[in-house]
């Protein structure tokens, strides 16, 4: 015998009253949400937007360019400068050991062969390194407005250029600095006596370059030690 289905417990049928209120009260939400957020949405637009400090709002992609490419060129001229450098720095080295090397000998602190193996080894390297200098040299363009601040540029632009503007000025001091020793060391190749005839007592225009040497030296190490103090060119 079949049985007859238990009917569903807890469904009942809504009375028409309340699904009349229903019907008529989603369509209402639904728009006041969506008027809501249309409201807020214009409010956000209204609001003022908010700049990164040093930020400049007038700034065009144009000046963006330029400024980018200022800071690019500033680099580059300190790099070029700071190669000049490097291009002095073996022969500085040449000429300071021979100048020690006279003192040195001048004083007994070493034989007249060490000092004659020290003269042999710097005379040898001596036109190389004046030849090496003067083409690092030719190669650079000083330039006093470089690193200059630009006009609409950022803060933190300007500041950039700021700091590799102090390098540029700390460089060209040590390029001062080193072009004048240079001009003593290629000065003293001339001058200099032959190992053969080099004596403890310095003679004639060797011995005034030698006496001579010891300022030019010492402004280049203080140069030195103050660019490398000195912050480089950011990125």
């Amino acid at each position: 015998m079949v049985r007859p289905r238990r009917a569903l417990r807890g469904v009942r049928a809504l009375p028409l009253a309340r699904q009349m209120i229903i019907f008529a009260t989603v369509p209402a939400v639904i728009v006041g949400a969506t008027l809501a957020g249309l409201f807020i949405l214009q409010q956000n637009q209204a609001r003022p937007q908010t700049m990164s400090p040093g930020a400049n709002p007038s700034q065009t992609a144009s000046q963006r360019a330029q400024v980018a490419e200022a800071i690019s060129a500033c680099r580059r001229h300190v790099a070029v400068a700071e190669s000049v450098l490097d291009a002095a720095d073996n022969g500085i080295r040449n000429w300071r050991d021979r100048i020690e090397a006279q003192s040195d000998l001048a004083l007994g602190r070493i034989s007249k062969k060490e000092a004659e193996e020290v003269w042999k080894k710097t005379g040898q390297a001596g036109p190389s390194d004046i030849a090496k200098y003067q083409t690092a040299k030719d190669r650079f363009r000083d330039d006093s407005t470089a690193c200059a601040a630009v006009k609409g540029a950022e803060d933190a632009d300007n500041e950039r250029l700021e700091v590799c503007r102090t390098r540029a000025g700390k460089v060209r001091s040590a390029l001062a600095a080193a072009d004048r020793t240079m001009k003593d060391w290629e000065i003293a190749l001339s001058v200099t006596p032959s190992e053969k005839e080099l004596k403890p007592e310095p003679e004639g225009v060797w011995a005034d370059a030698w006496k001579k040497a010891p300022k030019n030296l010492s402004a280049y190490s203080d140069a030195m030690d103050t660019l490398a103090k000195t912050k480089s060119c950011p990125r």
